[in-house]
């Protein structure tokens, strides 16, 4: 399983990411108000349905009430028999007009005084509400559950009736109060006159409003992505000006003061044979210091070039980078644990990121863990690689918020533009542990 560069850089890819999750939030933002709109209206329909159907059949109890019983009322309280079936035959006819289903007229002490259902007649219920519309001469209605006792003669239908409360002033100045049912098919044509009308209307205008913020949103989207693309490309940049540097280095101290010190130690050598025998053991043992320090710092300029511009990587070459940074918290006194199990083969690309990240790690350690111990793993195969150093020192802090921080930041941002990430957090028993997780192209 091989690390593959191509198709296409980070920049890209991580431009079309962007792009992509952008598309399927708008997508879902679309679908969420279509549906939030859509239940709106549903709902708001409903409620202006039901409020137009009740004024309407209040208008239409308050006409009945002032046209038909207002003056006939004298005659039917007088007993006049006549007057009771002139009332029944005005009732039959509005059943058929308006769906009226039944007819009462009350007095305050809740007695039914007129019904076209004959047994009512007679009858006496505490009703509240003929005594708020005698008393506040107050005209209203619902949509009745009929569960009221006084609704014995209505609830067979077992349904839902508009029921409309309105006052009757007779001439003799009496007030009495007409009740009216009647059937909901008003509510309900109402109701979907306007689902008709006002759901479709509003999801056309929403649709209308989605497709004149397309363009604004594509042409935001391509600015995004565009911003994306650069950032990634300026950090590419950044990390191959970086290795450059680095490599320009590690050839000048090859060529040049490596070099040189490796010279001036065989030039010592030979002063040291060159020696008369009356030099004695003073300047041979001031020789013997000096290239020993020579032979120092030659072998530790070695190993700063491979800390600064390692060898090939790949295959066993990894393992033996690592060890290196190892030895250099070694040389300072901290015991290092390292792990290296890859079970996979690394590009070149893949293989210097997860060495930079370790080195930038390991220098941290030493520049301000202040650590008696670190532990480096380099570990993964299928599709996931983790590069884990931890140390028992002091703790993070603002590990990736400061300054000196600079190449982790920059580590880190070139694992998520991967598809990676990175992650600092403190040890449970002190000290910090960086896990940078790299996915494994396949």
């Amino acid at each position: 399983m091989a690390d593959r560069t191509g198709g296409g850089s980070p920049a890209e890819a991580g431009g079309s990411r962007t792009v992509r999750r952008a598309l399927v939030a708008m997508v879902l933002i679309g679908v969420g108000a279509f549906v939030v709109v859509g239940a709106g209206t549903v709902v708001a329909a409903d409620s202006i349905a039901e409020k137009t159907a009740l004024a309407e059949a209040a208008r239409s109890a308050q006409l009945m009430g002032n046209v038909i019983f207002k003056p006939a009322m004298p005659a039917l309280l007088r007993g006049d028999v006549s007057a009771r079936t002139r009332l029944d035959e005005a009732v039959r006819a509005r059943r058929h007009e308006a769906g009226v289903v039944r007819v009462k007229v009350w007095n305050r002490q809740g007695d039914v005084l007129y019904s076209n259902e004959h047994h009512a007649i007679g009858m006496s219920f505490p009703n509240d509400d003929v005594r708020r519309t005698i008393d506040e001469r107050a005209s209203w209605a619902e949509l009745s559950d009929l569960s009221d006792e006084e609704n014995v003669t209505e609830a067979r239908g077992g349904r839902r009736l508009v029921e409309v409360y309105v006052p009757l002033d007779l001439d003799s100045g009496e007030r009495l109060a007409l009740e009216v049912y009647s059937t909901d098919a008003r509510v309900a044509t109402a109701r979907t006159e306007l689902m008709h009308t006002l759901v479709p209307f509003s999801i056309l205008a929403l649709l209308l409003l989605l497709v004149a913020q397309l363009p604004v949103s594509v042409h935001l989207l391509r600015r995004v992505s565009k911003a994306d693309a650069e950032r990634s490309r300026l950090l590419s940049k950044a990390l191959t000006a970086s290795e450059r540097e680095r490599r320009a280095i590690a050839r000048d101290l090859h060529d040049g003061v490596v070099q040189d010190l490796a010279g001036a130690g065989y030039a010592l050598s030979a002063v040291r044979g060159a020696l008369p025998p009356r030099a004695g053991a003073t300047a041979e043992g001031m020789l013997d210091k000096v290239g020993e320090v020579l032979r120092g710092a030659v072998g530790s300029l070695r190993t700063m070039m491979v800390d600064i511009y390692p060898p090939d990587l790949t295959e066993d070459g990894l393992p033996q980078a690592v060890e290196l940074l190892a030895e250099r918290l070694r040389r300072e006194g901290l015991g290092v644990t390292t792990t290296v199990e890859v079970r996979a083969v690394l590009g070149p690309d893949l293989a210097a990121l997860v060495y930079r990240c370790t080195r930038e790690c390991v220098t941290n350690v030493l520049k301000h863990a202040e650590a008696r111990h670190a532990w480096i793993e380099v570990t993964g195969g299928g599709e996931r690689l983790l590069v884990r150093v931890a140390d028992d020192g002091k703790g993070p802090g603002d590990a990736l918020g400061k300054a000196g921080h600079l190449g982790l930041q920059l580590i880190r941002d070139t694992a998520t533009e991967l598809g990676g990430g990175m992650t600092v957090t403190e040890r449970p028993d002190g000290g910090t542990e960086v896990r940078t997780v790299l996915p494994l192209r396949t």
